[in-house]
Parts: structure tokens; sequence; C-alpha cells
């Protein structure tokens, strides 16, 4: 199955299955420090409308999803994708910092994070997607560092 072109700057890390993996430059520092602490990821992207924005516009074929309003309200918004477990475990870790509790305790504040599992016919996803506001980005790499 041919893969999209990559949109952003991206560097190339090895999973420690071994696996290469193309990782959006600005999340490099934020999933190199979550695999240290031990969790999982399975996606992330620094910019999701711009991405699906770059995407649909060098596609020969529709996406299926990306319109316009999807773009507009995904702009600014970074993502991770982590399996259910270690995203639970990771928002319980956010939720005891003074710089991040509050944004992903209280949903739709300013700042706050957007935090979902999607549902499928047969059950919940395995993965959940954690979207939170790009600016944060060097705020959690730090954090995690620090870890």
């Amino acid at each position: 199955m041919p893969t999209d072109p990559p949109i952003h700057p991206f560097e190339t890390l090895t999973t420690s299955q071994g696996l290469s993996v193309q990782v959006d430059e600005a999340m490099t520092p934020i999933v190199r420090d979550l695999w240290r602490l031990g969790y999982s990821t399975s996606g992330c992207c620094q910019d999701v409308g711009e991405a699906t924005a770059g995407v649909r516009d060098k596609r020969d074929a529709p996406l299926g999803y990306g319109g316009d309003a999807f773009i507009d309200y995904h702009r600014g918004w970074a993502l991770l994708k982590l399996p259910i477990p270690d995203a639970m475990r990771f928002v319980a870790m956010l939720a005891e910092t003074s710089v991040f509790g509050e944004r992903v305790r209280h949903r739709w504040r300013p700042g706050a994070w957007r935090m979902n599992v999607p549902l499928e016919p047969d059950g919940f996803d395995d993965s959940a997607l954690l979207h939170f506001p790009a600016e944060q980005i060097p705020e959690l790499a730090e954090l995690l560092h620090k870890q």
C-alpha cells in the first residue's frame, strides 16, 4: 500500500523493535522521551490541519476525509497516538504536573487537550488520539526530558 508523502520535515528514528519510522521534526524529542519512559506510540503529527491539507494537495485520489472544515478545525493542533493503556498512564502523569494538569483535566478551555478513542462497529479502537495545541510542543518536550 503506498504511503502519503511527508509534509513536515522529519527525522527517521529506530524503534526498540528495530523498525525505522519517520517522525515529524518538532515531535521527535517527545517521541524519543516517551519511548525512553516506556510508552509506545503509533503515530504523531506536529500540525494535523496543515499535514492534511498538504497530503490532499499532493494526492491524485481523494483522501476520503480532510475537507476544508476538517483542515481548518485541526490547524495548529499536534497529535500523539498511543495504545489506550499507555495514553491513560501518560495523561495521568500529565494531570499531576503544574504545566499540563489543567490542560488534560478540563476539556474545552483555552489550551485544553482533545482526547478520544475512536468507536468502531465492533468496539473501541486500540489507540487513543491525543490532540493538543502545537504551541505546547516545546513545553511538553521539556517536561518529558526532565522525567
